[in-house]
């Protein structure tokens, strides 16, 4: 085989690799659109969830989109892992009674691939609630362990901070929830 040949069939593969990279962050962000996620009916119940939530918006007023939470900010392993997980949301979704589907454990699995630059992108100081206020003592010493500065802990953001964007029917009964659970009750009673 001559160089001009292997310079082509070079040439060629780069082409087919850079065609598949295109294809693959192409999907990468159709897949990642609040649109995708809610065209499974599952989803769509979600989406109301959030509606009523505090995460609602974001700082700019802007709708928050389920991206924001559940899709990692930069390309690298975790958006890899996050896509990988998604490919066994559709088969569950294709071939399983969703009706059936344990929502108790999906929220635990959920929360688990929240990644934390998501959450910090928004809420920068640790120490301070949405309102600029000093959280509370037990707040700061759980911010203080997640940073390592006293103690450590093995949970992410959401493992601390469940029911903030959406709100499942087992959790509606906890007293620290009731303010979420009754802007749900009353949007579902406008329907």
């Amino acid at each position: 085989m001559g160089s001009g040949r292997l310079v082509v069939l070079g040439l060629m593969v780069l082409l087919l690799l850079g065609a598949l990279t295109m294809a693959m962050v192409q999907g990468f962000e159709r897949t990642s659109t609040t649109e995708y996620c809610i065209s499974c009916h599952e989803i769509r119940s979600r989406l109301d969830e959030l509606e009523q939530s505090v995460h609602a918006v974001d700082w700019d007023g802007e709708p928050m989109e389920c991206r924001s939470c559940h899709v990692p900010p930069s390309f690298g392993p975790k958006l890899i892992a996050v896509k990988l997980l998604a490919v066994k949301d559709l088969f569950v979704h294709y071939s399983v009674d969703v009706e059936r589907l344990d929502r108790r454990q999906m929220q635990l699995d959920a929360r688990r691939i929240v990644a934390d630059e998501n959450c910090l992108e928004c809420h920068e100081d640790l120490y301070r609630n949405t309102a600029g206020e000093e959280i509370s003592e037990l707040g700061r010493l759980g911010h203080e362990a997640y940073l390592g500065k006293n103690g450590t802990t093995r949970r992410n953001c959401a493992g601390c901070h469940p029911n903030i964007a959406h709100l499942p029917e087992f959790d509606r009964r906890y007293p620290f929830n009731a303010e979420f659970a009754a802007r749900l009750f009353l949007e579902g009673e406008d329907e």
